[in-house]
Order: C-alpha cells, then sequence, then structure tokens
C-alpha cells in the first residue's frame, strides 16, 4: 500500500513482482488487476479518437498518489508494449528517480539545456534515459529522471525545445507517461499538458479538499488540457485494501 513517500518502490514491487502468500497475495492480484483495468480503459476510451500515446498525471496538492500511480501506469505499460517512457515533469521536487532508485544526476532538465539532437539519440546507451530492470522485468521501462535542478522550470516546459523533445520521443516509444506537479502549486503541468493526448487528474479521498480539486480541474479545462478522467487514491474497503479507480468524467 502507498501512503507515504518512502513506501512507493515497495508498492512497484507489490505490483507485479514479489511472491507472496495469503492475504499479501491476494493484494498484489488486486493492486496489479487495477492497473490493467485503467490501461484498458484508456484505451478503449480512444477507440473512436486519437490514439492516446503520450498520458500526463496531475493532482491538487502534493502526497496524494499522483507519482505512484504515474510508476505503476507505466510498469503496466511496459509489460505489453517494447518501449514506454515515464518522464518526470516535476523539475521543482522530482521523485521519479527515488521511486526507481536511480540517478537524478543527468535526466529531462540536461536534456533540454545541453542541446542534444534527439531524433539521432540511441536511447538504450545515452546517459540521459536509464532502463529499469530486476529479477523480472527485461527493460522494457525507460525512465527520464527530472534531472539537475534549474531556476526556470516553467520557461523549459513552455518552451518549444519541450514541445520538439516529446514530438521526437513519440517516434522512439509506443508509450510516454509523464509526472507532473500538482495544480495548485504551480502550472507547469498546464503546459505539458498542451503537448500530451490526454491528463489524468489524481484525487486522494483522504488528503484532496474537494472545493480545491474542482478549483484545480477547472483551471485544466479553462486552460484547454484534455482531461481523460481521474484516478481516486487511498481509498479504504471493507478489507482495509487501498485501491486506485478509474472513472471519465
Amino acid at each position: 500500500m502507498i501512503k507515504k513517500k518512502n513506501n512507493e518502490r515497495k508498492m512497484i514491487h507489490d505490483l507485479d513482482h514479489k511472491k507472496k502468500t495469503g492475504k499479501k497475495q491476494q493484494k498484489q492480484f488486486d493492486y496489479s488487476e487495477i492497473y490493467r483495468q485503467l490501461r484498458t480503459n484508456l484505451e478503449f476510451a480512444s477507440l473512436d479518437k486519437d490514439e492516446l500515446q503520450v498520458i500526463n498525471l496531475t493532482s491538487t496538492n502534493p502526497a496524494e498518489g499522483k507519482s505512484s500511480v504515474s510508476a505503476n501506469l507505466a510498469l503496466i505499460y511496459a509489460a505489453k508494449y517494447p518501449k514506454t517512457l515515464i518522464i518526470d515533469c516535476d523539475l521543482r521536487k522530482p521523485v521519479i528517480h527515488k521511486i526507481f532508485r536511480i540517478s537524478n544526476k543527468t535526466g529531462l532538465s540536461n536534456l533540454l539545456k545541453d542541446g542534444v539532437d534527439v531524433a539521432s539519440i540511441d536511447i538504450n546507451s545515452s546517459p540521459y534515459f536509464e532502463r529499469f530492470k530486476d529479477k523480472e522485468d527485461d527493460g522494457k521501462l525507460y525512465v527520464l529522471s527530472a534531472g539537475s535542478k534549474v531556476y526556470n522550470p516553467l520557461e523549459l516546459l513552455a518552451s518549444e525545445k519541450f514541445s520538439n523533445l516529446i514530438a521526437e520521443l513519440r517516434k522512439k516509444f509506443n508509450m510516454i507517461i509523464m509526472d507532473c506537479p500538482p495544480v495548485s502549486a504551480v502550472s507547469d503541468s498546464i503546459y505539458v499538458s498542451h503537448v500530451s493526448d490526454g491528463t489524468i487528474f489524481v484525487v486522494s479521498s483522504k488528503d484532496t479538499d474537494k472545493i480545491q480539486a474542482k478549483t484545480a480541474v477547472t483551471q485544466l479545462k479553462r486552460n484547454g488540457v484534455n482531461l481523460l478522467g481521474a484516478v481516486l487514491t487511498k481509498v479504504q474497503d471493507s478489507n482495509t485494501l487501498n485501491y486506485y479507480n478509474y472513472y471519465s468524467d
């Protein structure tokens, strides 16, 4: 279960890889199925529309489970597609590198500042991309961490360089998941949403204030963001199992 940042990595292992028995094994199955259902719902939602190849996630405030959902959704897509990428677009308070236990020395900010020709990059040998591997994963999930700290995150994410980067990455990956900052903190996620095919809004049943969430959704819609729906986190059922639930607008 995920309630705090220091448990996020444990959730990733519990999702598909650790062998458990009894109730713990059942929880592992439930988590996996929930994310598979989320992936299925997203795929069905795009049947009559443009393909959803790039999806970004945001929330109202920090600590609502957004990064955990991003990481686990990326893992579920990686189980289906040959090349899946997760990008940490939170250049202010990045956590994706902590979840996957990789270096954050070079990442998105460096890729944008260094003026790299992304079209000519070999993602398998580039220092900007890390391949996530464990005992049962063959490295189909690539991670682009936030990178070194910058003083102008909004300018980078709103730049033509970022837009061109995503356009080039579409050619190299089957699926791209982008983890963004909360809406109430900064407007970074709005600019990221404009280069994605759709946005998922994460809501915590325990932590999110309804009025603030409504304001955040209104702000996103007002700025032309394509909201795909919401993921409700930290919901407790009769068996005290926290799970994620997808529903469309």
